[in-house]
């Protein structure tokens, strides 16, 4: 077979080597909308301009997000907000997917029933879905039965999320292992009334979970918790730490020695308090929080110390209340 090499002449277009492990399963207009995207260069491109319709374009795009080919522009400054004042001056309407609908809140009793034939009549007439259940049933590895299409609907036609939402959801469930599409409308109807209702939103949801499970099992081993479920208050703490607070891993270990080396075992209500000390006084970092107690032991004067009785103090308390964790 002969050898070919592509003839680079003038501007070159760039496109993620991601692409490749995708090429089996993409569409024509899937790849003509990658193309596009790169020429355009973060502005809007016209699809006519690659033979594709407005609902070919817009299917691709949910498409290339699910594969994570493609992400949602940066606004650029000074463009409109999506918020808008209400009619009646109180309030401000909800936040808007990127679909232009307003996603809603879903009931069980909500979901739509359509029969396998009902579900053929309504792609037939929406092509724009119909590619969504096809790259859904693509980023899932399986054909969709009436029930995982009807999920599939209610997601776009009842909850008002778009395509690119609901690939990015049903991706971040089958790296989970969780290829039921009826816990992926769970999950997005859970999400939607938290207010999460845009692609970049979901994104950031997925990193603070990622990042809090990371921060979890680091906290676990800390203080020797297992495998087993943690308390309300734990849960409560260990998310004020992680996602609140923002503590980094390196300051919470220093609290944790503090905490040792003063009431000689590992206290979660203890540590927290040394935390939250440090936090008002403006302690960010494992250093600063060495520094301030260097500076503490060389202010000391005298015998007595209202720190040292404060901290006797606690421990009587957390002592008369048995409470270590």
């Amino acid at each position: 077979m002969k050898r070919y090499e592509v003839k680079y002449t003038g501007e070159v277009l760039r496109v993620p080597a991601e692409l490749l492990g995708h090429l089996p399963e993409a569409t024509g207009e899937e790849l003509k909308t990658l193309l596009l995207l790169a020429a355009s260069d973060g502005a809007l491109p016209d699809p006519a301009a690659a033979g594709l319709t407005a609902e070919e374009f817009e299917g691709a795009l949910a498409f290339l997000r699910g594969a994570g080919l493609i992400r949602t522009a940066k606004r650029m400054p000074g463009a409109e907000k999506k918020e808008e004042k209400a009619e009646d001056g109180g309030g401000k309407v909800p936040r808007e997917s990127s679909s232009g609908r307003t996603p809603n809140t879903l009931r069980t009793e909500e979901t739509p029933e359509y029969t396998g034939a009902e579900i053929h009549e309504l792609l037939r007439r929406d092509k724009l879905l119909g590619s969504l259940i096809d790259a859904c049933q693509r980023t899932l590895g399986k054909t969709f039965n009436p029930t995982e299409s009807n999920a599939v609907i209610a997601m776009h036609e009842t909850l008002g999320l778009d395509g690119e939402y609901i690939l990015l959801l049903l991706a971040h469930c089958a790296e989970r292992d969780k290829k039921n599409v009826t816990y992926a409308l769970r999950m997005a109807s859970g999400l939607v009334e938290r207010g999460i209702l845009t692609p970049p939103q979901l994104e950031a949801e997925f990193s603070r979970e990622a990042a809090l499970q990371s921060a979890e099992g680091m906290l676990r081993r800390l203080f020797g918790i297992g495998e087993r479920a943690l308390t309300k208050k734990e849960t409560e703490i260990f998310t004020r730490w992680t996602s609140e607070r923002c503590h980094t891993e390196e300051l919470i270990r220093e609290a944790y020695e503090l905490t040792v080396r003063k009431i000689g075992k590992a206290s979660i209500p203890y540590c927290d308090t040394i935390l939250e000390d440090w936090y008002a006084k403006g302690i960010r970092t494992a250093e600063e929080a060495r520094g301030a107690g260097q500076e503490k032991k060389k202010n000391v004067r005298g015998s007595f110390d209202t720190d040292d009785f404060f901290e006797a103090a606690l421990k009587r308390s957390m002592a008369n209340a048995g409470g270590d964790r």
